[in-house]
């Protein structure tokens, strides 16, 4: 455990593989949310998640160490979970309005934004080359947009934005605590202080649940629950850098998924969209990997 205020220590492969599982698990968590929020309030399924997520956590706590409960960093706790219950929120109208693939090609401007932040707010800077290449991926976010079109102000793309901003705040926020807490102890503070604030907003819109849909309730519950926890833990054993290109996996998920669960295929421009932002992040995983590998040979020659 890192209670000892020890730092953990960094392990960017096992990092990008625990990236991919979370990604896998979130998008089918993201298929259950989009279900039920057209039948449901988008609060009311943000508090569903949480209630569903939190026993697992529980249970999963007490069977490794009850200190895993203790944090000395409520503050920090306190201010992801208020950006989260905004982003959980915003990702559920986003969900309702847009299909997924359009939904995940905005998303993509997540690890665009974080690669542009790591280095002001977290001292990982990107450097001028990735920098460049983070900004002409936002031409793909534009490009998914189509500005001027109806979609530029659609009310789904506008919370698919905000979702996007809130996650690389909540991101930012891991990396930071996760230099101090385990990766349950972040999933569980977040899970319960969301539900918290989602409950009296989910109280005042509440619809009598559905027995037809307590199953995508079951998928909810367990996907978001060890999505949560293995992307928090892939964001403490790696940068920011390293970690977020992996991000864009969603889309694969996405085009499979809205395929088999409602017949959708993605638009030209959101192929179109997709592919710009998926090679700037590739570029800069690329870029990544070469400054590693240098470091690595001159470390060597140093020895």
């Amino acid at each position: 455990m890192s209670h000892s205020g020890q730092g953990v220590e960094q392990h960017p492969v096992q990092a990008i593989g625990l990236m991919l599982l979370a990604v896998f698990l979130l998008a089918t968590m993201d298929v259950a949310i989009k279900q039920l929020v057209a039948h449901y309030p988008s609060m009311q399924v943000v508090l569903l998640r949480c209630a569903l997520s939190l026993p697992l956590l529980s249970a999963w706590m007490l069977a490794r160490d009850q200190r895993l409960f203790r944090t000395r960093f409520l503050k920090a706790h306190l201010a992801r979970g208020a950006v989260g219950l905004l982003m959980l929120f915003a990702i559920g109208e986003c969900l309702r309005e847009l299909q997924l693939a359009d939904a995940y090609a905005i998303f993509f401007a997540a690890p665009l934004l974080l690669t542009l932040l790591s280095g002001p707010v977290m001292r990982e800077p990107a450097g001028a080359v990735r920098t460049g290449a983070a900004v002409l991926g936002f031409t793909g976010v534009l490009v998914v947009l189509k500005p001027g079109a109806v979609a530029w102000i659609s009310y789904g793309s506008m919370m698919a934005l905000l979702a996007v901003v809130c996650y690389a705040v909540i991101v930012l926020l891991v990396r930071a605590l996760g230099r101090q807490e385990e990766s349950l102890t972040i999933a569980f503070w977040f899970t319960a202080l969301v539900g918290l604030g989602s409950a009296p907003f989910a109280w005042a819109v509440w619809l009598p649940l559905q027995s037809r849909h307590w199953p995508w309730f079951v998928v909810l519950g367990v996907t978001g629950t060890l999505g949560q926890v293995l992307l928090t833990a892939a964001f403490r054993r790696a940068s920011a850098a390293v970690v977020a290109p992996y991000d864009y996996t969603h889309m694969v998920w996405a085009v499979l998924y809205g395929w088999l669960v409602w017949g959708h295929l993605p638009a030209t421009t959101t192929w179109l969209g997709a592919g710009i932002i998926t090679a700037s992040g590739l570029f800069i995983l690329y870029r990544e990997h070469r400054l590693r590998r240098r470091q690595a040979a001159a470390a060597g020659l140093g020895h």
